[in-house]
């Protein structure tokens, strides 16, 4: 059959994995009928700015430009089934989704979103946006979650815009039946090859046959969270700019150093946010029960489960002694790393160019005819010193 299985949410449910398995099992998903579409790894999360035309932290890379027109026609032109993924299609206007649709022929398309309970979300994708230069506390973020207007509304908007799964899920599925409506839910302390057996159920190939991948996105915990939002607010980011900042301060400082600081406390969601986000997950469940789609899993996972002993604190509790501790943590990291480069700088500089002189006298050294022509050489330049200075 020509299908096209669209996966458009959400974000930290595990996308990235997911993705990482498609794209390193292209070849063998290929010999099965699959086709994941796009000549780079990045091809898809491309397509995906060019659908909803937008820029990435203000940056414009000029393979966005007819990126989605490159994933569809080659979705066109299998006569199999092919995978789009990326969990920003969230958000997408009505139009942008006709344009979607519309993009892929005589098809028959599919629409897919994995899906974990807001609870686990909340702290995760609070983490994720100051590691991305965010600079809200926990708190203001709560808030602004619950239509606080003291906040910035852009913060919410974004956030439901991804996560508020029966909004955009109307808006992708408007004209499908809700039997190609696909909801994936992903069980806490789920096998780490869960999320992939599930996805491969929906798209009809065999689950067991992709290779193992590794996919680093490690969380920071609580200090080092908040050590990263101040940093924010000291101005790094305008500073850094978004390459810059990405370089140092998401990959080499969040995830290669803050990430894996022995004794971190990871992030959950405070008690009193529990009674509005419980209910928040019982409306979720019950609208997607309602709207009859295909569920992959239980919707009971989608419900939040409360352990006294994951209360770690509130995220915004790292007091001014855990931060320094942090900060010097990462100061040691960043001062080994400059000691590193310095070095791979040294190796990799030229020896400064020999003189026509030195040249000679290192060939020529050794030959008793050169040592007489030098002799004669100092014994000459002796002696014209001597007549400038008048002796």
């Amino acid at each position: 059959m020509h299908r096209v299985f669209l996966h458009v949410g959400t974000p930290k449910s595990g996308t990235t994995y997911l993705q990482e398995v498609l794209w390193r099992n292209r070849d063998s998903l290929r010999a099965d009928g699959v086709r994941y579409p796009g000549a780079r790894p990045d091809e898809q999360f491309l397509a995906t700015l060019d659908l909803l035309e937008r820029d990435f932290h203000g940056v414009s890379d000029p393979a966005v430009r007819d990126a989605w027109e490159r994933i569809s026609t080659e979705a066109r032109a299998w006569h199999g089934t092919s995978v789009i993924s990326h969990e920003m299609l969230a958000p997408a206007t009505p139009e942008m989704v006709r344009r979607a649709m519309n993009s892929f022929g005589n098809a028959e398309v599919h629409v897919v979103c994995t899906a974990r309970d807001l609870a686990r979300q909340l702290p995760a994708v609070w983490q994720e946006d100051v590691k991305n230069s965010g600079q809200l506390t926990f708190d203001e973020f709560s808030r602004s979650l619950r239509g606080d207007t003291t906040v910035n509304p852009y913060f919410a908007n974004t956030f439901w815009g991804y996560q508020d799964i029966p909004a955009f899920l109307r808006t992708w599925a408007a004209d499908l039946p809700p039997e190609r409506v696909h909801v994936i839910t992903l069980p806490r302390g789920a096998a780490r090859d869960t999320l992939w057996r599930r996805f491969a159920e929906v798209v009809g190939v065999d689950p067991v046959r992709p290779v193992e991948v590794d996919v680093r996105n490690p969380s920071t915990g609580v200090v080092e969270t908040n050590l990263l939002r101040l940093l924010n607010r000291a101005g790094v980011r305008e500073d850094l700019g978004w390459p810059g900042y990405e370089n140092l301060v998401k990959e080499f400082l969040a995830l290669e150093v803050l990430a894996g600081r022995p004794g971190s406390v990871p992030l959950t969601l405070p008690v009193e946010d529990r009674p509005w986000v419980e209910q928040w997950c019982k409306d979720t469940v019950e609208a997607i029960r309602a709207a009859g789609y295909h569920v992959v899993g239980d919707l009971g996972d989608l419900l939040p489960t409360w352990r006294v002993d994951h209360d770690t604190g509130h995220p915004d509790s790292a007091t001014d002694a855990e931060l320094l501790d942090a900060a010097v943590y990462a100061l040691a990291s960043t001062l080994r790393l400059v000691q590193t480069e310095r070095r791979r700088a040294a190796a990799r500089k030229p020896p400064p160019p020999a003189s026509v002189r030195g040249v000679l006298l290192e060939r020529y050294e050794g030959d008793p005819r050169m040592r007489w022509m030098l002799r004669g050489y100092r014994n000459a330049k002796a002696a014209v010193r001597a007549i400038r200075n008048g002796r």
